[in-house]
């Protein structure tokens, strides 16, 4: 009887995994001309099957389950060299909330899955260039299918995975804070006020604190600030610091002679 079981607990997934496969060959007319009923078993399995390996539930400061992170499997942007995943955390909350906080059994009272939460990441697998901000509208699209991106592993950890509005703003940023780097060099006095940070025993000054942060690695958010007319404003974090570069607008994007001011801010990370 187990034998049984098993063998077809096995045939169940092979024809799971050989629907799926055939669902990938389906065209837009197709699968709108599915029942509701298979249209959403197949949208459920497909969503599964992008999403990796979550492993345990983390424990963190918490004493009770919060949430349960997933990734998706990486796909490329319409930049080249940049790639995409998406977080998706499944939160939970405790059937029975604590009235008497001093007598609650955090870890023994049950939780249930209550919302998700979404966000997307980017990645560079290349240095970005101004060249990619001049890319002609008029070219064919790239493929989200391509390589350089489907072939980043799984079990990769999170280095160089940032935020950021969307591609081209992960790209403009990251060229903004690429000069701002260059213009402190040439002209310490555009960072106010040019501090001095700690790392690894060694006393850095702005100079050489952006110069260790110029980094893809270590790169972690790229995001709008306000500016005015005819400037443009891009906070960085990198690592456990905000640099907030503040330049002259450019389509081609900004040189360091277009740089007005650089911000420097460290902050403390809490784990």
């Amino acid at each position: 009887m187990g034998c049984r079981f098993f063998i077809a607990w096995l045939l169940a997934i092979a024809s799971t995994g050989s629907a799926l496969q055939a669902a990938d060959k389906l065209n837009s007319n197709e699968r709108r001309a599915l029942s509701p009923r298979a249209a959403d078993r197949l949208a459920r399995e497909e969503l599964l099957s992008i999403l990796r390996p979550s492993g345990r539930f983390p424990k963190g400061m918490m004493r009770q389950v919060r949430s349960m992170w997933f990734t998706t499997k990486s796909v490329g942007t319409s930049i080249p060299g940049l790639c995409a995943r998406d977080t998706l955390i499944l939160d939970y909350a405790p059937i029975i909330a604590p009235v008497n906080t001093e007598y609650y059994d955090y870890e023994g009272e049950p939780v249930a899955p209550s919302g998700v939460e979404t966000s997307r990441q980017y990645r560079f697998v290349k240095a970005p260039t101004s060249s990619l901000l001049n890319m002609s509208a008029s070219l064919p699209s790239t493929s989200v299918w391509r390589g350089e991106c489907r072939s980043l592993k799984d079990d990769e950890d999170d280095r160089g995975w940032f935020s950021a509005p969307d591609p081209e703003t992960a790209v403009r940023g990251w060229l903004a804070f690429r000069v701002a780097t260059a213009a402190v060099q040439a002209k310490p006095a555009l960072v106010q006020p040019c501090e001095t940070y700690r790392r690894a025993g060694q006393k850095l000054d702005c100079q050489a604190t952006l110069a260790m942060l110029d980094d893809l690695g270590k790169l972690n958010g790229v995001a709008l600030c306000p500016a005015s007319a005819g400037k443009s404003c891009y906070k960085i974090d990198a690592d456990n610091f905000w640099i907030t570069v503040t330049s002259r607008e450019s389509a081609d994007g900004p040189t360091a002679l277009d740089v007005e001011s650089v911000k420097v801010e460290e902050y403390i990370v809490v784990t």
